[in-house]
């Protein structure tokens, strides 16, 4: 297994360079497998050496010496094949004269006999050579006759039968390479093109949907060669582009909400300007306080439409990738001291009490680098927002925890708390508060998610949640 994960994972070039390597070792190897087993066959005299019967032919020549007187009778017949294995030799007795005695063959040996002399004939064929040999039959220097006999010198076995299935042995040692070689070839050809169909299959079949903008898919295919990386990195685009486009969607959604939620704040305080202009100018009297209370009225819709665009406008600036806080030294005590005070004049006309707790647990009240504009718009928002849901005569505590290397505030109220489906909610653009829990709806729903998303930038978090005696907390962490 290690060794197919390691195949795989290689590059397409290796991959093509072990195949290569892997054909022609495992081709030499079946080609001395093949010769090594025809030796050992022949050990075993399975298959019988290609001399094996032309060293048979002294013995029968010395065979027909002795008995010949005999060799030219017919009813010799019997004897003499016992002598002769006629399985790989034919032959033939012939007369003084060229008349065939008798003999064993499938045909004529030869065409003209020539009686003159002993001689061997030798025809070189493709596969095997053909011997002829003529033994001549002498007695007292006169010949009587002539026994001839035909075989081959080649690779043969004891039963003729099967004789075909080394009848090319001696071409297999030429010819078997280059059968092993094409054979093994279109065999790692095969696993080759295999393993190259698989992820482009994907990569089409993946392309093709892209084209017709679907993204529900998958490149399953993993690798560490060419096609893996590749297949890896058209998966990340995958994956990327359904984010961009998901975002994209949610960007739009959001757009179209707050374009939505922009004009129905916007709505109320434009409809109550209008009201009181045409008042006035339908007014053919006007006494001071009339007028007062007219124009007091506009100025607070005017403010309260510029404190919307204002919070349209920061929202835009701080979700651009490019935004960037302005950090500067700054002594953060002191200047949550300052805020405080001024915190402290924005609860009197709902006459609730405010609390300002600064806890330092560092070793010297050093300098700070923090973007104080950011971190008042975050404490600014969190202070609007407890006024507002903190009944007359309640209770508002801003705290500050400072460590080595991170701050704690909270904003703790006595007002109604956060309902369960506040705490999911509550830090979400747009999202105005439980009906159960808000009184009004004098606010776009921005507040918390820019404070959200401004903590984010400091690379803190937030958290709501209710305490124990009743009223809500929202807790800021930022590191430094």
């Amino acid at each position: 297994m290690g060794k197919l994960r390691i195949m795989k994972n290689a590059t397409f070039k290796r991959q093509f360079m072990i195949s290569i390597i892997l054909v022609l070792v495992l081709s030499l190897s079946f080609t001395v497998g093949g010769l090594v087993l025809e030796l050992w066959l022949i050990n075993k005299e399975i298959i019988l050496r290609a001399d094996y019967y032309s060293s048979e032919v002294p013995k029968i020549e010395e065979y027909i010496n002795k008995n010949k007187d005999k060799i030219l009778n017919e009813n010799f017949k019997k004897e003499l094949e016992n002598k002769i294995p006629t399985a790989g030799i034919e032959y033939e007795v012939v007369d003084s004269k060229g008349t065939l005695s008798y003999g064993y063959f499938k045909k004529p040996i030869v065409s003209k006999i020539s009686m003159t002399k002993e001689k061997v004939t030798k025809t070189n064929g493709w596969i095997n050579t053909k011997v002829i040999k003529y033994i001549p039959v002498l007695d007292s220097n006169e010949l009587k006759g002539m026994v001839i006999l035909k075989y081959y010198i080649g690779n043969s076995v004891k039963n003729p039968n099967y004789n075909w299935l080394v009848a090319y042995s001696d071409l297999y040692v030429f010819l078997a390479p280059f059968v092993y070689i094409i054979l093994f070839s279109v065999f790692f050809a095969g696993r080759f093109n295999k393993k190259l169909n698989i992820p482009l299959k994907q990569l089409m079949e993946g392309a093709e949907k892209i084209r017709v903008r679907d993204l529900e898919f998958n490149i399953t295919y993993e690798s560490n060669n060419e096609l893996g990386k590749l297949c890896k990195s058209f998966e990340d685009m995958r994956i990327d582009l359904k984010k961009s486009l998901e975002s994209q969607w949610r960007l739009e959604e959001e757009r179209r909400e707050m374009v939505g939620a922009v004009a129905h704040d916007l709505k109320t305080p434009i409809t109550i300007i209008k009201g009181h202009v045409e008042g006035l100018l339908e007014s053919k009297k006007l006494d001071s306080y009339k007028l007062y209370k007219y124009l007091n009225l506009i100025n607070k819709n005017t403010d309260r439409m510029t404190k919307l665009v204002g919070r349209i406008n920061l929202l835009t600036k701080i979700e651009n990738v490019d935004f960037k806080l302005n950090d500067k030294e700054c002594d953060l005590v002191d200047y949550i001291k300052e805020l405080g005070m001024d915190y402290n004049i924005l609860v009197q006309d709902k006459k609730i009490n405010f609390t300002c707790k600064i806890e330092d647990f560092r070793n010297s009240n050093s300098l700070i680098r923090i973007d104080t504009y950011a971190l008042s718009e975050i404490l600014d928002n969190l202070m609007s927002n407890s006024v507002r849901f903190t009944p007359e005569g309640g209770n508002i505590t801003l705290s500050l925890k400072l460590y080595l290397d991170k701050m704690i505030f909270s904003i703790s109220d006595t007002g109604s708390g956060f309902s369960k489906k506040d705490t999911v909610n509550i830090f979400k653009k747009f999202y105005q508060g439980d009906e159960s829990r808000s009184m009004e709806k004098n606010h776009a729903g921005l507040g918390l998610y820019i404070v959200k998303t401004l903590v984010s930038k400091f690379n803190g978090f937030v958290k709501a949640k209710n305490n124990v005696e009743g009223g809500g907390e929202v807790i800021i962490f930022i590191p430094y």
